[in-house]
């Protein structure tokens, strides 16, 4: 049965950017298609993040970033699964790549003023929260930069020889477990992004990429136990656990 075609409803207006990765593969959870488009309790988990940012005051665009291959099935939720329209484009080999493209294309609206904060998020991570992208959002646009974290409590200093460090005395709130969406001023992290691309440079995440290139500083709000990432065929059952326990709909 064909899923009927969604009802659109005009983007309301927004200075804010929502971009979401989906360069990832369905290797490591067992299935033969990228693991975004994998269905997730009657949506595609790309579908879920894509929504909730959708949903958030403020953000005017939604770029959905995608492999060269992965088109047909962007399409598809972009007109069976979304509400508002998404702006698909290609990404590149890297993380980064896909990034500084997702950037490029917006760098018009960038340089004019209409994008002035840009959230890059994980289509991986499909049970972020309304009011977590929100308040990432306000805080980016007060510090210019800001990403969800989780304290890292169980953490433990390596000694040598697989031992653990005698002695060692983190603070509780010396190491955090980053999430996304990160979000940064807009026409700083583009500058940021092209310089990295000038000098070679690859960040492990948005941040990164910002802390190397930028001088803003990079806050971060209380993350999410249930923001995790899907990678592996458990990641998935639990997120569907998490769909049910919590009474999550599909829209």
């Amino acid at each position: 049965m064909t899923q009927p075609r969604r009802l659109r409803t005009p983007r309301p207006p927004g200075r804010a950017a929502g971009v979401v990765l989906a360069g990832g593969s369905g290797t490591r959870v067992g299935a033969g298609i990228n693991k975004a488009f994998l269905p997730l309790a009657g949506r595609s988990i790309a579908g879920w993040g894509l929504n909730t940012l959708a949903a958030v005051e403020g953000i005017g665009i939604l770029v959905f970033v995608v492999r060269p291959d992965d088109l047909e099935h962007a399409r598809f939720v972009d007109s069976r699964e979304t509400e508002h329209p998404l702006e698909i484009i290609t990404g590149g080999e890297t993380r980064q790549e896909s990034e500084l493209l997702a950037l490029r294309h917006l760098a018009d609206r960038i340089d004019s003023g209409a994008v002035d904060t840009v959230l890059i998020h994980d289509a991986a991570r499909p049970l972020v929260s309304h009011g977590l992208v929100s308040a990432v959002l306000h805080a980016a646009r007060e510090s210019g930069g800001a990403v969800p974290g989780i304290p890292a409590l169980d953490i433990a200093s390596a000694g040598p020889g697989h031992t653990l460090a005698p002695g060692a005395d983190l603070r509780e709130d010396a190491l955090v477990r980053v999430q996304t969406p990160q979000g940064f001023h807009a026409a700083t992290i583009l500058d940021a992004y092209e310089a990295a691309a000038r000098d070679g440079f690859v960040g492990t995440d948005t941040a990164s990429c910002a802390e190397e290139y930028t001088h803003i500083p990079v806050t971060w709000v209380r993350g999410e136990e249930t923001n995790f990432k899907i990678t592996y065929a458990q990641d998935l059952l639990l997120a569907q656990d998490v769909v049910s326990a919590l009474g999550l709909r599909t829209g």
